[in-house]
């Protein structure tokens, strides 16, 4: 216990330090004095024995640091010390500590913000048990070129009765449903899902229960509701537990609800939003529909101790034993893969985030080079001071001490205004975040996000601290103390120089970096996604009836209402409205004339459309004509087809007239025949504004009723006043319909650019502070530079140098070191903006026009900022300058 005890007499020490100091003074004299009474009786006078025993005792400052260091509890009260003349320091130079502060603030500020988002979205685990053991099993066809493809029943009954690192299998699919009975229709997203969804999920109620793996078949009528849903529908009623709603013109009985804060976390191509409002198990038997019938998603949880890549390894035998048992399986060469569901789910967003927090690192690092360089500027205006204490006694250690205590207040004082900064920054990424990080509700800081921002603050203060030290390290006592009225000495330029050059060339990547982004927004600006968004609105219904002649009829009645409604140009429908979410429909399509080992090649995206679409949507048609009334269901079978669709199929011919084998949706389910092209549009972009992934076929929906539609309405006037009496006309014809997601279509486009934009205001931010900095630093080392020059200065005017040549001679000084910035930063930016390669489209990496400008940019910055201590300098009097040198 003798490390306690010690502890314990160097907290009494510090406690009765006056009464120790005093009493290691008295003794100091009392040596003293005995010398001095020695020398006396040895024949000196009282003069001389005073000198000699000064001289013999040295400074008598030194003397009793040094007799205070010997006592325990010495080193916890000079710290004490230091931190108390630091923060005198600091108040005494109100102005110097505000910058230091504001531009260490600014940097921690930026790295605390980037850093919730970071920690929320790729460090921290999803909300569920035992994450880690959450994998998603993606379907492959290579013969078909189709990856990360949905399942179907009869694949998820074989992968979970076959494996055996999985300790459950489960499925979803998110479609549309509709709540009805005495309140208003309310159509919702919904998932049907197997009934152990929850349980592999690892999910708990917050009222009731889940569903019961073990009711696994077709006509359980159950449902669990979200808390938004249930409070807002059902008013918060906890009695609504084990009562019947009506839902989808069915009964279903309510027996759980979801906690508040429960979210689903699936990949974007997955098509599962993150907030669904009703969950139902799978109305019918999914093991017994086609095997090719793909759209399910697949979820496992591994057994404890698995890996992932022994999951894939099981997957690969199993997937051969499906191509060796099912002939469908074989012919489309059926592939596995196993992801875990945390990498999926940010396999979009990850290089955006890193790219971030890579720009909020070297904004900090140009801010600590800053504080670097005005620390060090103020250091050698101290070096008298700090030499005469050297002479009086203080060690160089105790010095160098009190510089480091001085920058690690400055960084705590600064880690106190970033976490307001950081708030700020957060409120600004909540407000512009994408759909993306849309669970990103709120973040709250934590002890994580306490300690990041507590180690870079005194990592800050280190590296920033360390500068000045270094150099009063290297004081020549004699040499400063000789210096008549000067105020200091030079402060080695080449190491000032390296943190200049450092600042101008991090700022030049992250100019480079914004210039690329904001290159990328102003193609993605310039694309055209394939029709006009301006005046259109979007919504979707469930068309009533269970047969397509029903659909039909109810739609062609819905349509011509529409079309009656004042400002209405024009109505369409489609299954899979551009850029929305809702589960794709893809699948293979043969022309005619090719071989059966080719006929794997050709996929597409299918839409069911009806005659106004294209119209109401702004397509253009490129040859052809659009589906009439005529295209019906007992009509002759035709479809439209893209261009990408139409080159890739018939390169060089004209598509009109051919014929080609399609995937129809009729009322005994999907079913393959032969129609005819009769048109040909241009390509829209119907998942992402970035590249065109699959041509698409467009079928009439009078020869392919799907469940799903999403209306398209052109008109002229204020969109939505048009809501309502378009809720009006829906309800006339079945007032169990409802609308929703309602909303412009233009928002849709927005929605697609929202990441990139999201991604060029940070960069840009982090850009422009980094300028800012890097202009703030060239201004304060002229500025020093140029009162270090002053007499320098006197003469050379004296002499007969002219204003103008003062003036060349400053500004090149920061001309020299922008240009030198400006080399290191073009190398560092050509190596970092290969890494950028997936976050821009259109733009090449080594833009030499975004190099150019940004290069001009720091430049231009740079000039103006040497400008006016150049200005002052060249317009100085010669003698009073000579005077002050």
């Amino acid at each position: 216990m003798w490390w306690l005890r010690a502890k314990l007499l160097i907290i009494y020490s510090a406690l009765r330090r006056r009464k120790i100091d005093a009493e290691i003074d008295e003794e100091l004299r009392f040596h003293l004095e005995m010398r001095i009474r020695e020398n006396v009786e040895a024949g000196m006078s009282a003069e001389q024995a005073r000198k000699e025993a000064a001289q013999r005792f040295g400074s008598m400052l030194r003397v009793q640091e040094a007799g205070r260091e010997i006592r325990r509890g010495a080193t916890l009260d000079g710290l004490l010390q230091d931190f108390r003349y630091a923060l005198r320091i600091l108040l005494k130079q109100p102005k110097f500590t505000a910058i230091v502060t504001l531009t260490m603030a600014v940097g921690i500020g930026a790295n605390t913000s980037i850093f919730s988002v970071v920690n929320a979205v790729l460090l921290q685990p999803l909300p569920y048990e035992r994450p880690s053991e959450l994998a998603l099993i993606w379907s492959s066809f290579q013969k078909m070129g189709a990856s990360r493809a949905p399942a179907s029943g009869v694949q998820l009954r074989e992968i979970r009765d076959r494996s055996r690192l999985f300790e459950g299998v489960a499925g979803i699919w998110v479609g549309n449903g509709t709540f009805t009975g005495d309140a208003e229709p309310e159509q919702v997203k919904v998932a049907f899902t197997t009934p152990n969804f929850f349980s592999v999920l690892g999910a708990k109620p917050a009222l009731g229960r889940l569903f019961l793996p073990e009711q696994d078949g077709p006509g359980i009528n159950e449902i669990v509701l979200s808390d938004g849903l249930w409070r807002r529908r059902f008013g918060g009623d906890p009695n609504i537990i084990g009562q019947a709603v009506r839902f989808n013109s069915g009964s279903f009985t309510v027996v759980g609800i979801m906690p508040e804060e429960f979210l689903l976390s699936f990949p974007a191509d997955a098509n599962v939003p993150m907030d669904i409002p009703a969950w139902v198990p799978f109305q019918g038997n999914i093991y017994s529909q086609p095997k090719d019938l793909y759209y399910i998603r697949l979820l496992g949880r591994l057994q404890s101790g698995a890996t992932i890549e022994q999951a894939q390894g099981e997957a690969n035998d199993i997937a051969h034993e499906l191509r060796a048992g099912f002939t469908e399986y074989n012919d489309e060469n059926l592939q596995l893969e196993v992801v875990g569901l945390h990498r999926d789910v940010v396999r979009d967003i990850k290089p955006a985030l890193v790219a971030l927090f890579v720009g909020a690192g070297l904004v900090l690092l140009v801010s600590c080079f800053n504080v670097a360089t005005l620390l060090i500027t103020r250091a050698s205006t101290r070096r008298k001071e700090i030499a005469l204490r050297v002479a009086l006694g203080a060690t160089r250690w105790r010095v160098c001490r009190q510089l480091l205590c001085e920058s690690l207040l400055i960084c705590l004082l600064a880690g106190a205004f970033a976490l307001a900064t950081a708030l700020l920054g957060l409120k600004l990424l909540l407000a512009i975040r994408p759909e993306s990080l849309a669970r990103l509700k709120t973040i709250n800081p934590d002890w994580t996000i306490l300690a990041f921002v507590s180690a870079i603050s005194l990592g800050c203060g280190l590296i920033a601290g360390l500068t000045p030290v270094l150099e009063t390290g290297r004081v020549n006592l004699v040499e400063t103390l000789k210096e008549a009225g000067r105020t200091s000495g030079q402060v080695k330029k080449r190491f000032r120089s390296f943190l200049i050059g450092g600042e101008i060339a991090f700022g030049f990547v992250l100019l480079v970096g914004a210039g690329l982004m904001i290159r990328t927004l102003i193609q993605l600006h310039r694309v055209s996604p394939g029709f006009n968004a301006d005046h259109v609105l979007t919504f979707e219904i469930t068309p009533p009836g269970g047969r397509a002649l029903q659909r039909t009829s109810f739609v062609t009645q819905f349509e011509g209402k529409l079309y009656a409604l004042p400002g209405v140009e024009s109505v369409g429908a489609i299954s899979h409205l551009p850029l929305d979410d809702y589960p794709n429909w893809y699948s293979s399509y043969a022309p005619e004339g090719v071989s059966e080992e080719q006929k794997a090649s050709f996929l597409a995206d299918y839409r069911a459309i009806t005659p106004g679409y294209f119209q109401a949507l702004g397509g253009e048609l490129i040859s052809g004509r659009y589906f009439n009334d005529f295209d019906n269901y007992s009509g002759r079978n035709v479809v439209i087809v893209d261009r990408l669709l139409a080159n890739q199929t018939w390169p060089g011919e004209d598509p009109i007239g051919k014929k080609l084998t399609v995937e129809q949706f009729t009322d005994r389910g999907f079913a393959s025949g032969w129609a005819e092209v009769v048109g040909v549009v241009e390509h829209i972009k119907g998942h992402t504004l970035l590249k065109p992934l699959r041509g698409e076929i467009y079928i009439p929906y009078a020869q392919s009723a799907r469940e799903h539609l999403s209306f398209v309405v052109r008109a002229s006037g204020d969109l939505m006043a048009l809501v309502g009496p378009i809720r009006g006309e829906l309800s006339s014809l079945d007032r169990n319909r409802a609308m929703a997601k309602v909303r412009p279509m233009d928002e849709y486009v927005r929605k697609a650019m929202a990441p990139t934009h999201f991604t060029v205001v940070l960069a840009s931010l982090f850009a422009a502070l980094a300028l800012l900095l890097a202009t703030v630093g060239i201004y304060s080392v002229i500025s020093y530079s140029v009162s270090q020059r002053t007499h320098e200065i006197g003469v050379r005017m004296a002499l007969g140098a002219a204003g103008r040549d003062i003036l060349r001679l400053i500004l090149k000084e920061g001309l020299v070191l922008t240009v030198s910035g400006l080399i290191f930063g073009f190398i560092a930016s050509v190596i970092v903006s290969e890494y950028m390669q997936s976050l821009l489209f259109d733009v090449p990496p080594v833009d030499l026009i975004t190099y150019v400008i940004m290069a001009a940019v720091i430049f231009l910055s740079a000039l103006l900022a040497s400008l006016k201590p150049a200005l002052e300098a060249a317009s100085s009097n010669p003698i009073e300058a000579m005077r002050q040198g």
